[in-house]
C-alpha cells in the first residue's frame, strides 16, 4: 500500500513538473536586446501623443482595466508638456516584475533609461533616470501601467477633467 502511494505521489510530481516545463516553453521570450528599443518607441509614442498606438502594446490585463478609448482620453488630459531632448537606454536585465493587479510577480525585464527634457531654451535641461518594467506576452514585449495609474483606471476609469 505504501509503495502504491509513493508511486502515485511520484507520478503526480512528475506530471506537474512536465506541465510546468511545458508552460515555461510556451512563454516565448523576445530577444533581451529588443527590450530597450521597444521601450524607447513606447516612450516616444507617449511623448508625441500617440496614446492609441502605445495602448496596443500595453499588458493585456491592463488593457481590460483601461480600455483603449478610456486610456486615450485620460492620457490626453495630461500630455507631456516639455519637448523631449533625448532618451537612451542605460541598462537592461531580466527581473522579477511586480505587476499591478497580480498577486505574484512575473518574469520580465527591467529597463533603465536616461531622459532629458528641454527646459527654458537650450540651457538647464531636466534630466532623469528611471527604471521601467516589461513582461513578455506571446513572444512580444508589453509595458505596464504604474501602480498609481492602474488604481486610477480600476477605481474610476479616469473621471473626465473638471
Amino acid at each position: 500500500m505504501e509503495r502504491q502511494a509513493l508511486a502515485l505521489l511520484l507520478s503526480v510530481v512528475a506530471a506537474a513538473t512536465l506541465a510546468g516545463n511545458a508552460s515555461a516553453r510556451r512563454t516565448r521570450w523576445p530577444a533581451l536586446s529588443t527590450a530597450g528599443p521597444f521601450l524607447l518607441t513606447d516612450i516616444r509614442d507617449k511623448v508625441d501623443g500617440r496614446y492609441g498606438l502605445a495602448w496596443e502594446s500595453l499588458f493585456p490585463m491592463h488593457q481590460k482595466i483601461a480600455p483603449r478609448s478610456t486610456y486615450v482620453r485620460c492620457e490626453e488630459q495630461t500630455p507631456v508638456q516639455l519637448p523631449l531632448r533625448s532618451v537612451h537606454v542605460v541598462h537592461v536585465h531580466r527581473a522579477s516584475v511586480r505587476v499591478p493587479g497580480l498577486a505574484q510577480p512575473l518574469a520580465g525585464v527591467a529597463v533603465t533609461v536616461a531622459v532629458t527634457f528641454q527646459w527654458y531654451g537650450p540651457r538647464d535641461p531636466i534630466y532623469l533616470k528611471h527604471t521601467f518594467h516589461l513582461v513578455p506576452v506571446h513572444g512580444r514585449w508589453t509595458w505596464l501601467l504604474s501602480r498609481e495609474r492602474y488604481h486610477l483606471y480600476r477605481d474610476d476609469g479616469c473621471a473626465p477633467a473638471a
